[in-house]
């Protein structure tokens, strides 16, 4: 029999986002060659833990982030956390980030791929200069990284704008765990997605390119093939450049992505005043967010679910259409992505499958809760069993909104707050 056990963590940070996880998986005993009486064969010590962390920022104080970094620094027992996923490049959801990559470390940094024009609205949008050491953080993350975590990382994997069909749905775990990659070459970094090539990703990194990889459309990170982790980067999220902004950004990208700091700061002054003079300040460009589905591959027993209408269901009480075999345990983590109409739902349903949107346990509600990234109805579509809104409500952005939440009332709603965090404990065996 294989288990999986797994841990889904929101941590009491207030207005902000810090979400962890984790994964172990004990694979089938094997049968003795010989028939001795044992009493059966011994249980195989567990795979893992492989730890997961989504977001570690907030806006309602540092202390808050910083003791939530120390817990999890315990948990993880001196090793780095497995998968560390930025959703977007707010600073309420990345303010802890780099003290967290000092702290405990990660192997793989994932964040959502924009190109550099968007990037930089999106810092401008958030009043940054110039001059301000975060904004490199814009011009060139994994420089931004390397400058400020060192070797706290080990590689960089963007995730490219989710326009395919998504990834076909695997229904058949694998009973044992496959070597890593790259076992003769340790000194290479080696991990999900693929490596980048000349030219892709806009040709930003020149000399990093073997700490950076991409994960293309459709592409899942996969756990021992029991467990998988799909993130979708919405391709509708770039925003309409009608007065030329992307256009005078590539004519200064040579300034922009060399290491002459006066040259750099130079060409982002010109493209602050321009942003100032067409954007307008304060310019709405919240909109890249890379929500990830985390959960099993394939049906395992446990919690079982049916929720379809079919008259066998309806007269009988069971049916024997795959729903009946599903087990709830996963988790949707959607950052501020935008879930604000029915489509938005529908595109995501679609990219993820079906059959994985509707096994959602814990569903990270969009944006704190904000009616602009929502729409009625939403939560009658996710259905998850629990509804986790991780906001401050005395906070001024009064966050999570009353119509949201109720929208949300009979799904579950847990508040996560800086007094109160939450966690969910999923055992699967098959």
């Amino acid at each position: 029999m294989t288990n999986i056990q797994a841990v889904h963590q929101f941590f009491p940070v207030g207005q902000g986002l810090f979400a962890t996880g984790s994964v172990e998986f004990w694979p089938p005993a094997r049968r003795p060659r010989r028939i001795v009486n044992t009493g059966g064969p011994p249980r195989p010590a567990p795979v893992g833990p492989y730890r997961w962390v989504y977001d570690c920022g907030s806006s309602s104080g540092k202390r808050l982030v910083t003791n939530a970094i120390d817990d999890l620094k315990h948990d993880c027992q001196g090793e780095k956390i497995d998968l560390l996923t930025l959703s977007h490049f707010h600073n309420d959801h990345i303010s802890g980030i780099v003290e967290l990559l000092n702290g405990i470390g990660a192997k793989t940094l994932m964040l959502p791929w924009a190109p550099l024009w968007h990037r930089l609205l999106i810092g401008f949008e958030q009043g940054l200069r110039a001059e301000d050491p975060e904004m490199l953080f814009y011009v060139d993350p994994v420089q931004y990284f390397i400058q400020e975590a060192g070797d706290g990382f080990e590689q960089v994997l963007f995730v490219m704008p989710s326009n395919g069909d998504g990834p076909p749905f695997s229904t058949e775990p694998t009973a044992a765990p496959e070597p890593p990659e790259d076992l003769d070459d340790p000194g290479k970094p080696s991990g999900p997605g693929e490596p980048v090539s000349y030219g892709d990703l806009e040709g930003a990194y020149g000399h990093l390119d073997h700490r950076i990889r991409m994960l293309r459309s459709g592409k899942a990170i996969f756990i021992h093939k029991v467990w998988e982790f799909l993130p979708y980067n919405d391709p509708a999220t770039e925003p309409d450049d009608p007065f030329g902004f992307a256009s005078k950004v590539d004519s200064l990208r040579g300034s922009l992505l060399n290491r002459n700091q006066d040259e750099r700061q130079s060409a982002l002054d010109e493209l602050k005043t321009l942003y100032e003079m067409t954007f307008g300040r304060g310019a709405a460009m919240n909109n890249v967010s890379l929500m990830l589905y985390a959960g099993a591959v394939g049906p395992w027993t446990g919690q079982r679910i049916c929720n379809c209408e079919c008259l066998y269901h309806r007269f009988i009480g069971a049916c024997g259409c795959w729903k009946e075999h599903e087990v709830r345990g996963a988790i949707l983590l959607t950052g501020d992505g935008n879930l604000n109409s029915a489509a938005k739902w529908e595109n995501l349903e679609s990219y993820l499958d079906a059959r994985r949107a509707r096994r959602v346990s814990v569903f990270q509600v969009a944006h704190h809760g904000a009616r602009a990234n929502w729409h009625d109805g939403l939560a009658a579509l996710v259905a998850p069993k629990t509804s986790v809104f991780s906001s401050e409500p005395r906070h001024s952005y009064g966050h999570p909104h009353a119509e949201v939440l109720r929208d949300f009332w009979t799904f579950g709603p847990i508040q996560v707050d800086q007094l109160s965090g939450f966690s969910f404990r999923v055992h699967l065996e098959r």
